[in-house]
């Protein structure tokens, strides 16, 4: 009797551990899925922009909402004056948190004789590249960076344009201009890509996401000096979607700013040293591949979720730095390779891991790229 009582409790018991070793199995595989959905990447290494239709916000529709307050258009300029050539060699910088967190800056302290959005232009082509280039400009604690920024791309767009004789349209919003929501949907709004154009661009400021926010692309910030963000930011997906609609042969997204939670606190300055950004000589032919050969959309940011973006004092970012590295390394004469779009977004990630790790955490970007031969 007694054996019998303890093989009965010894199947019992055994029938215990398979239930519940069935139910970890189980719970695993929920953890794995929610995992690998929550990332969100593919084979190809992309993690893709959140679904307009997943995502709970009307940030798209208040983008193009034409009952918005309207604000200035922007100005023809002629000369942006964003002429001077980039100093080379290395520097000793300082690497600054490109978050929401950032100290007031003053009405009164605005400069507003400044140029703070403009249009400029080069003789006509058969194929137009269009940018944006959105820069805080004015923010204490990177606004100096981004305005070094700023400057470089304009000259690397010219330098672009000039090369391969297209006509070029650059829209500037800087300064307090960077403060409306009105004026990048109106600079968007002004975009009128053939379907053999090209659309570029670049955010340069502070960014955030929410605790609970499922897309892995940030929220830029237009003016983290309101007590209240509700109204001043957007998706970086948002925005993508709106330029991808345009209808361009080839459109590039590219914000550089933080991706961790909002309100999170800025940690100390760190020390760092930015790389020389010689220019290579640049071969023409590599140059039209790149651009005219190309067609698809890349859609890239500065850093992952949880993840801040750094800035280098006196050298602008790292994020659009590394990017316009391997841009002048990929045209380059010396090469001799298949140009690659790809190597150039996910080298620009790689360069600015590399340049902060020194950091309190070294920035790890994310990219969506869908980008073919013409």
């Amino acid at each position: 009797m007694k054996l019998i009582i303890k093989i009965a409790v010894g199947i019992l018991v055994a029938l215990f551990i398979v239930v519940m070793l069935l139910m970890c199995v189980g719970a695993c595989d929920a953890i794995l899925e929610e995992v690998v959905d929550t990332e969100q990447i593919d084979d190809e290494g992309n993690v893709s922009p959140l679904d307009e239709d997943e995502d709970d916000d009307d940030f798209f529709d208040e983008l193009f909402d034409d009952d918005e307050e309207e604000e200035d258009e922007c100005d023809e300029c002629g000369d942006d004056g964003y002429d001077d050539e980039c100093e080379s060699g290395t520097c000793p910088v300082t690497s600054t948190r490109r978050n929401d967190s950032r100290p007031s800056v003053s009405s009164a302290n605005s400069d507003e004789s400044n140029v703070e959005a403009s249009t400029t232009s080069v003789p006509v082509s058969k194929c137009k590249m269009w940018a944006i280039l959105l820069a805080d400009t004015e923010d204490e604690t990177i606004g100096k960076e981004d305005l070094h920024d700023n400057k470089t791309l304009n000259n690397e767009l010219k330098g672009i344009a000039k090369a391969l004789d297209l006509e070029l349209a650059v829209t500037n919003i800087t300064g307090s201009k960077t403060r409306s929501k009105a004026n990048l949907r109106n600079a968007i709004n002004a975009i009128k890509p053939s379907a053999d154009d090209i659309v570029f661009f670049c955010f340069n400021g502070h960014g955030f996401r929410w605790d609970n926010q499922k897309d892995k692309y940030p929220n830029i910030c237009l003016d983290a000096e309101v007590d209240e963000v509700d109204g001043y930011y957007v998706s970086t997906t948002d925005i993508y979607n709106a330029i991808v609609a345009k209808g361009a042969r080839l459109s590039i997204v590219f914000t550089d700013c933080c991706n961790s939670k909002f309100g999170e606190k800025m940690p100390p300055h760190q020390n760092n040293t930015l790389y020389s950004r010689d220019f290579n000589s640049a071969s023409k032919e590599r140059m039209k591949d790149l651009f005219l050969g190309s067609k698809g959309t890349i859609l890239a940011t500065a850093a992952r979720p949880g993840e801040m973006a750094w800035s280098f004092e006196g050298g602008g970012s790292a994020f659009t730095q590394s990017f316009i590295k391997q841009l002048h390394q990929e045209v380059s004469k010396k090469r001799t390779d298949e140009v690659s779009w790809q190597r150039i977004v996910d080298g620009a990630i790689k360069s600015a891991r590399v340049m902060t790790e020194d950091c309190s955490n070294a920035q790890n970007g994310i990219r969506y790229m869908n980008v073919s031969k013409k």
